[in-house]
C-alpha cells in the first residue's frame, strides 16, 4: 500500500524514542532535577490537561487546515517539548516542556482519524491501526530496555540522551507525515476534499458529535474501555500486582508478557475482526478482560509466589487479546458513524473522551484499590466492564445502517494506486 511503508517507519521511530524516556522520566524530574513527587504529579497533570485544552482548537485546524499539516505541526511541538525538558533545571522549567509536549500530543491524536483515513482509505483504516498497535508494543519495548542501559552506563548523561533521541524521534515521524501527504485515497461516492470541508463548517457541524445520541453511546463505550482498561495498564495495574505481593522483578515479567502478547496477538486479531467484523470483536475483547480479571482475582489470592506470578502472566497475556481486538475497531466505528465531511469533528470528540480516560483512571481507580482493597478493585472492575457491554449493546442496537460494521477484506483494502 503506498505510503504505509514510510509511515509505519515514522511511527515506528516516535514509539522507540516514547519508549526511551517513559520508564525515565519519573527518575529524571526526581533524582537529576530534584523535583517533589507532588512536582512530578503537576508535570503529568499539565501534559494531560495541556491536550485536553488544544483538542477543540484542533479539530478546528485539522477542518480548516487539513488533517496532514494540523499533525506534522503537532509533531515539532512535541520535539519542541523535549527539548525543553533537556534543558530544565528545575520544576518551573519543566512547566513549559510539558505544556508543549502535551498540546502536541492532543492535537496529533485530535486529527491521526481523519489523517490516516484519508491517506489509506476507510477499508484499509483498521489494518494500519493494528500494524500501529504491534509496532508500538514492539519499539516502546526495545526503546524501555535500551534507555535503562543509557541510563545505567552514562549516568546522568544517559538522560539527556535519551530526552535528545526522544525530540528527534518526533522530527523523525513530522518528516514522514510530510511524505504521507502525498498519498490521498478518494473512494467512490466519498466528498472531494474542498466539500468535504465545507460541509465540515456548515452551521450546526462543529457540535454534531455531541449532540449525536449513537455516537455518544460510542463514546460512553470508549471512556469505560480506557478508565477500566487501557488507561490502568501503566498506573493501576503495577500497584494491585505489589498488594498481591509480587516483587518488582515479577511484575516487570507480567507487563513483558503482557506487551509479548500484543506482539504476537495482534495479526490473529485482525484476522478475527475482519472476520466478526467491528462491534462483534468489541464484545470478544470485554469478554476477553473478563476473563483477565478472572486471572488477576487468583492471583490476589493464591498464597504460592509460584503461583501469583503464573496467574498474573496470563492476566497479562489474555488482557493483551483484549487490547489487539480494541485497536483496530474503536476508531474504523467512528469513521462509520460520522456524517460526511464531519470526520473531524467526530475524531476529536474521541480523543478528548481517550485523554478524559487515561487522566481520570488513575485519579479514581487508585483511591478504590487504597480505600477499599483489592475486592473493591475488582468489583469496580467488573462493573466497569458491564457498562462498557451494556454501552455496546446500546451501540449496536441503535445503528441505522448495516454498513457501520462492514469490514473490508484484506485484498481490496490495500489495492495499489
Amino acid at each position: 500500500m503506498p505510503g504505509y511503508g514510510g509511515f509505519l517507519t515514522g511511527w515506528s521511530a516516535t514509539a522507540f524514542g516514547s519508549g526511551m524516556v517513559l520508564p525515565l522520566i519519573v527518575a529524571y524530574l526526581r533524582e537529576t532535577l530534584g523535583v517533589s513527587t507532588s512536582g512530578v504529579s503537576l508535570y503529568f497533570a499539565l501534559f494531560a490537561l495541556s491536550g485536553l485544552v488544544v483538542n477543540p482548537f484542533a479539530a478546528w485546524i485539522g477542518r480548516v487546515r487539513g488533517p496532514g499539516p494540523t499533525a506534522v505541526a503537532a509533531t515539532v511541538l512535541q520535539a519542541a517539548g523535549a527539548t525543553w525538558l533537556t534543558t530544565a533545571d528545575s520544576m518551573a522549567a519543566t512547566v513549559p516542556a510539558a505544556c508543549l509536549s502535551g498540546a502536541g500530543t492532543g492535537i496529533y491524536y485530535a486529527v491521526q482519524t481523519p489523517l490516516l483515513t484519508r491517506a489509506f482509505g476507510d477499508a484499509a483504516f483498521s489494518r494500519v491501526l493494528s500494524g500501529q498497535h504491534r509496532a508500538s508494543a514492539l519499539m516502546m519495548t526495545v526503546g524501555s530496555l535500551l534507555g535503562g542501559q543509557a541510563v545505567q552506563r552514562l549516568g546522568d548523561d544517559g538522560y539527556t540522551v535519551c530526552l535528545a533521541a526522544n525530540a528527534a524521534s518526533y522530527l523523525v515521524y513530522g518528516v514522514m507525515l510530510v511524505r504521507l501527504r502525498r498519498t490521498r485515497v478518494e473512494p467512490p461516492g466519498s466528498m472531494s476534499s474542498a466539500s468535504a470541508t465545507e460541509a465540515a463548517a456548515a452551521p450546526g457541524r462543529r457540535s454534531a458529535a455531541l449532540r449525536d445520541p449513537v455516537f455518544l453511546r460510542l463514546l460512553v463505550l470508549q471512556s469505560a474501555l480506557v478508565i477500566f482498561g487501557l488507561g490502568q495498564f501503566e498506573s493501576v495495574v503495577p500497584a494491585v500486582l505489589r498488594d498481591a505481593h509480587l516483587s518488582v522483578v515479577a511484575i516487570s515479567v507480567v507487563i513483558a508478557c503482557n506487551t509479548a502478547g500484543i506482539i504476537i496477538f495482534q495479526g490473529l486479531a485482525l484476522r478475527v475482526v475482519e472476520r466478526v467484523g467491528y462491534t462483534s470483536a468489541l464484545w470478544v475483547a470485554i469478554l476477553a478482560w473478563m476473563a483477565a480479571l478472572a486471572f488477576l482475582a487468583g492471583a490476589l489470592l493464591v498464597p504460592m509466589p509460584r503461583g501469583r506470578l503464573l496467574l498474573g502472566v496470563l492476566f497479562g497475556l489474555v488482557f493483551s487479546i483484549g487490547q489487539c481486538l480494541i485497536a483496530p475497531s474503536v476508531q474504523p466505528l467512528v469513521t462509520r458513524t460520522a456524517p460526511p465531511g464531519a470526520v473531524e469533528g467526530y475524531a476529536a470528540a474521541t480523543s478528548l473522551a481517550h485523554g478524559l480516560g487515561m487522566f481520570v483512571a488513575p485519579l479514581v481507580v487508585l483511591p478504590v484499590v487504597e480505600s477499599g482493597g483489592t475486592g473493591s478493585y475488582l468489583s469496580v472492575q467488573l462493573l466497569g466492564y458491564c457498562l462498557a457491554l451494556y454501552a455496546l449493546w446500546s451501540f449496536r442496537t441503535r445503528r441505522t445502517t448495516g454498513r457501520q460494521d462492514t469490514v473490508q477484506p484484506a485484498g481490496k483494502a490495500w489495492v495499489s494506486r
